[in-house]
């Protein structure tokens, strides 16, 4: 195994440490001595790596909201007529909320429950540009004939209240899951009915 391996590897297992205590525990209750415990590292290790648990937070958090504005821009940008294109964005953040649960869950906690002393983070950011993406999308949409003159900031509301409702929905654990993929483009294409030419 190559350095390079090995210190990727003691980095991940810091930010999985990290995911799982400040989940259950919450971000002021997790001591450093607790998330290098469930390293298996020392605190030297984890101040070489990220600082302090600040920095831990923060690279946990930077790395899951730079996977969802690549992925958001990889989506936004794909070939495709607008509708397609809508639907591809929708469903690679979907996508991409799945796969990283966890991390959401903990943001959602973060965002909406009390405060926990956690360093601050625009999560809002995340919203403002999916609201953007959508409403440059339905705009696109409608310049080029393919739907009807509707409101684009409407437009994009309703667009992300569906991907929103979806994501949230993911998060159940007690009963099987309502609206999954297959349901979230069942949702856009009666959308779609409504502001299509």
């Amino acid at each position: 195994m190559s350095t390079a391996d090995t210190s990727a590897n003691v980095r991940q297992r810091l930010l999985d440490a990290a995911l799982q205590l400040f989940s259950t525990k919450g971000y002021a209750a997790t001591s450093v001595r607790e998330l290098v415990e469930a390293a298996g590292v020392t605190k030297p290790v984890l101040y070489y790596y990220f600082r302090n648990k600040e920095g831990l937070y923060l690279a946990l958090m930077g790395d899951a909201l730079g996977d969802f504005f690549q992925v958001a821009e990889q989506a936004r940008t794909a070939p495709g007529s607008v509708t397609e294109r809508i639907c591809g964005y929708c469903t690679a953040l979907l996508d991409i909320f799945v796969e990283r649960l966890p991390v959401a869950r903990l943001i959602y906690a973060i965002y909406y429950g009390p405060p926990q002393g956690a360093p601050h983070i625009d999560f809002e950011a995340s919203f403002s540009t999916m609201l953007a993406h959508m409403e440059q999308l339905v705009s696109e949409g409608i310049s080029t004939g393919e739907f009807r003159q509707v409101s684009p900031p409407d437009a994009a509301w309703a667009i992300v209240a569906l991907l929103n409702t979806t994501m949230e929905e993911q998060f159940n654990q007690t009963r099987q899951v309502r609206v999954d993929r297959s349901g979230l483009l069942r949702l856009l294409a009666l959308l779609f009915e409504g502001i299509r030419t």
